[in-house]
């Protein structure tokens, strides 16, 4: 084979995988071009009573209040909302819904924007078979806070299960 035949075969080869590369990462290229988000923990989790297993955005102080008073229904006096301003910020809140047992955790651990979404990494803490849980509802949630961005980015969860061995 010719030199130059040998060059346009490596070419061929080098665009073929990097059209597969294009074609294979999707979505996920994206996040190879993401700026890390600061983020502020806004409530770690320390409510309860929210049975169902959700992960969502709050942009306004209505929707924002009304959560606020399904957590800390049950605590007596609920505890002052924290303040929020909806032009400039955003919450992003993840629950794991009810749990039979004490032991589990949610924490959001980093919050990449794209050009095109957020990626908020989420993980979530399950007690392994030799850890000593007590019996009790447990409602594992955490609400952070992101601020002076663009507020109109679709935001997708992306989950690591870590089960904790007691031994």
């Amino acid at each position: 084979m010719k030199t130059s035949t040998k060059a346009l075969a490596g070419i061929a080869i080098c665009i073929s995988l990097a059209t597969s590369l294009l074609l294979l990462s999707g979505p996920n290229l994206a996040l190879l071009f993401g700026t890390e988000v600061q983020f502020e923990v806004i409530d770690p989790g320390y409510g309860y009573d929210y049975e169902a297993r959700a992960n969502f955005t709050i942009s306004d102080a209505i929707t924002w209040e009304n959560l606020w008073s399904d957590l800390y229904s049950g605590h007596s006096p609920i505890p002052e909302v924290p303040t929020v301003n909806f032009t400039s910020e955003m919450l992003i809140a993840v629950f794991q819904g009810e749990r039979g047992s004490s032991g589990y955790l949610t924490n959001i651990t980093r919050i990449i924007m794209t050009s095109t979404n957020y990626v908020v990494y989420v993980d979530e803490i399950h007690p392994g078979e030799s850890c000593i849980t007590l019996t009790v509802m447990t409602y594992p949630y955490q609400i952070v806070k992101i601020s002076d961005l663009p507020l109109n980015l679709p935001v997708r969860f992306v989950y690591n299960i870590i089960i904790h061995e007691c031994d």
